[in-house]
């Protein structure tokens, strides 16, 4: 009897271990905050990158009829330029998109996009990063949906691909 109690605590030891282990294994693997989708974006004006007149994305988006995109971006991030491509491809389809420079040097901006091409309509300066606080972002690059009244309707968190472009796309017209 008392050989069966010393083993009680090893028993009760590898229940957990599976038990742990099951939910670490089926987890959700991206974790994409949604939060602000619905809500009115952040009233931050931050300086146009080619002129330094202030910019804010309410009034940016007040000046078009349709739903624009607003990417959050880096000329130091790799997933930024693997998604550039799909960026340039929905600006040929008549999509507007914002650029936030978020985390970089004007400089440094300015020099990707002269390197990549300018997909972008306007391009905003968040040197500090504090319109991606503002925003909740979790990384770059980020992709907003916001309409004409300057309310998010939909996010897309990392890079973008065919599959995200597309839909962005659709949820455009």
């Amino acid at each position: 009897m008392k050989r069966l109690l010393a083993f009680i605590p090893l028993i009760v030891l590898a229940a957990l271990v599976g038990v742990f282990g099951y939910f670490n294994f089926h987890k959700k693997t991206e974790y994409q905050p949604r939060e602000l989708v619905g809500q009115p974006v952040p009233m931050r004006a931050l300086p146009d990158l080619k002129t330094a007149e202030l910019r804010d994305l309410k009034t940016l988006a007040a000046t078009y009829d349709k739903p624009i995109v607003v990417n959050i971006f880096a000329s130091w991030c790799t997933p930024c330029l693997a998604e550039h491509p799909f960026l340039l491809d929905m600006k040929s389809k008549g999509a507007v998109i914002i650029g936030i420079a978020y985390k970089d040097t004007p400089v440094n901006s300015l020099n990707y996009l002269v390197k990549h091409r300018d997909p972008y309509a306007v391009v905003i300066s968040d040197e500090p990063g504090d319109m991606g606080l503002d925003l909740g972002i979790s990384g770059v690059p980020e992709t907003y949906i916001v309409s004409p009244d300057g309310v998010i309707i939909d996010k897309v968190t990392g890079p973008l691909d065919q599959q995200r472009s597309d839909d962005l796309m659709a949820k455009i017209k």
